[in-house]
């Protein structure tokens, strides 16, 4: 005689799929969630990397300001402002790349000023003064939208020239989405 087949019971059945509803609609309710907060991680990032690359390439430019191989004219390190910004969120450097003994503006040109202006970090090589035209941004301006950019000079210890600079920016498409950076860097050359 062969032996009777059994099934799950109509309520073993409508509780299976209660808790397999419970569980989907957890999950939906869960993955848009987890997504928009891998996307913000994502942005923190990239902000963070725009951030440390600008802030590496004016540290550069810092450490080197007031080099010369030999007797140079004029003033290494000008900390300004373009026209409606704040004080101190522009600075200029000087250098001499080439070691002719010189700080030139033409030809090999060796001086390099970064400004913020209108919510971007902008750069321009050639220039000696913070206002006019002709600089480039650095950044893309859709992606990070630079809120500070300061600047500013100060003694250390035995006599040390410091420079004192920091960068903050935030995402455009999250404002929440923020980070400020701030460097000390020696100035050896000065």
């Amino acid at each position: 005689m062969p032996a009777l087949e059994q099934g799950f019971t109509l309520p073993e059945v409508m509780l299976a799929m209660t808790f397999g509803s419970l569980i989907a609609l957890g999950a939906a309710k869960t993955l848009p969630v987890l997504r928009q907060q891998t996307t913000d991680v994502g942005r923190y990032y990239r902000l963070e990397q725009v951030l440390r690359q600008l802030a590496f390439g004016i540290e550069k430019d810092l450490r080197r300001a007031g080099f010369c191989a030999g007797q140079c004219q004029g003033q290494a390190l000008l900390i300004g402002n373009a026209e409606g910004e704040v004080p101190g969120s522009c600075v200029i450097v000087a250098y001499d790349l080439n070691r002719n003994g010189q700080w030139e503006n033409t030809g090999d040109v060796e001086y390099f000023g970064y400004r913020l202006r209108a919510g971007t970090l902008e750069g321009q090589r050639g220039v000696t003064q913070c206002r006019g035209n002709g600089w480039e941004r650095l950044h893309d301006p859709e992606e990070v939208y630079i809120n500070a950019f300061s600047v500013s000079e100060m003694v250390g210890n035995g006599g040390k020239s410091l420079v004192l600079f920091s960068l903050g920016g935030r995402s455009t498409v999250r404002e929440n989405i923020q980070q400020r950076l701030e460097w000390v860097v020696s100035m050896e050359a000065l």
